[in-house]
């Protein structure tokens, strides 16, 4: 138990952000190693635009989606948990559902909230699937997971317990990206594993909208978001993007969001774009996210 308690004091600690940047980088490097012998079609240029988006992301999420986050925490934690001293066997458990079915629905509202899909367009504009693309994100990412979180704090569960559950499960969400990892049977049932979670980056539209977990399938299954691989999944946007410039390539997102507003005329019908699902339109046309919403009316 004291080792455990080490490593949970060491993974939720001031290492936290280290420890995920050894682990994607390390990735990184290591699958292009094995793509010069497996993957000849390896995109250079794609794969370093993903790295570079991670990097501006990296600077600006360093305050709002880790510092900012960690001090409200923290302060929900001291003024209003309900159990002081809850032992690791319990809380570390309890840490990670609440992280899982945080991260679901953080995941979920954004793709289905038009402005935050504008946000999160950006990890799904690659038309690659590999390590490089897992920390593909925009510069200002609002961080809608915090308000999914706080019941842990609530429930008492330590900051740093909560820190550490959430370097290993990230560092997993890093791994379900390989491009290297073939189907797995019975486990592609149970775990998010890369082609599962493949299926979720596909464009295919009995794919689109669902696998939106990280690391389990559990909340997938409970609220009906499940899709299990039929044909090889085929990464991309519906619109695939083809920018490889990491400051322009930011924007994508917003580009086909203003397309979308762009084609109504009163203002109550452009506003309706920010909130409503991206495949929604005001004139009951569909313009995103075709053929699975064709037949959707106007709301």
């Amino acid at each position: 138990m004291e080792s455990l308690e080490k490593a949970i004091a060491f993974m939720g600690g001031p290492a936290a952000i280290w420890i995920l940047a050894a682990v994607y980088f390390a990735s990184v490097i290591l699958e292009r190693l094995w793509a010069f012998r497996h993957n000849p079609h390896y995109n250079n240029k794609d794969a370093l635009c993903s790295i570079a988006l991670n990097l501006i992301a990296s600077v600006f999420g360093l305050v709002l989606g880790f510092l900012i986050p960690l001090a409200l925490y923290v302060w929900v934690f001291e003024q209003f948990r309900l159990v002081d001293g809850l032992p690791l066997w319990l809380a570390i458990p309890l840490a990670f559902l609440i992280h899982e079915l945080a991260y679901y629905w953080e995941h979920r509202t954004a793709h289905r909230v038009g402005l935050l899909w504008a946000i999160h367009a950006i990890h799904h504009s690659s038309n690659e699937f590999n390590h490089t693309t897992a920390a593909r994100g925009f510069f200002f990412d609002p961080r809608v997971k915090l308000l999914f979180t706080l019941p842990a704090a609530v429930i008492g569960i330590d900051p740093v317990v909560f820190i550490a559950v959430t370097v290993l499960t990230n560092a997993y969400g890093i791994w379900n990206h390989a491009s290297w990892v073939p189907r797995l049977g019975w486990v592609d049932r149970v775990l998010m594993t890369p082609k599962m979670h493949k299926v979720h980056h596909a464009n295919q539209p009995q794919y689109i909208d669902t696998n939106y977990s990280q690391v389990t399938l559990l909340f997938d299954y409970v609220f009906g978001s499940i899709a299990h691989i039929e044909e090889e999944p085929n990464p991309g946007l519906v619109k695939p993007t083809y920018d490889y410039n990491p400051l322009t390539a930011q924007f994508v997102g917003f580009a086909q969001l203003k397309d979308r507003i762009d084609t109504a005329e009163r203002w109550q019908d452009k506003l309706a774009y920010l909130w409503q699902p991206p495949e929604w339109s005001h004139d009951g046309v569909c313009r995103s996210d075709c053929p699975k919403y064709a037949s959707l009316s106007a709301a």
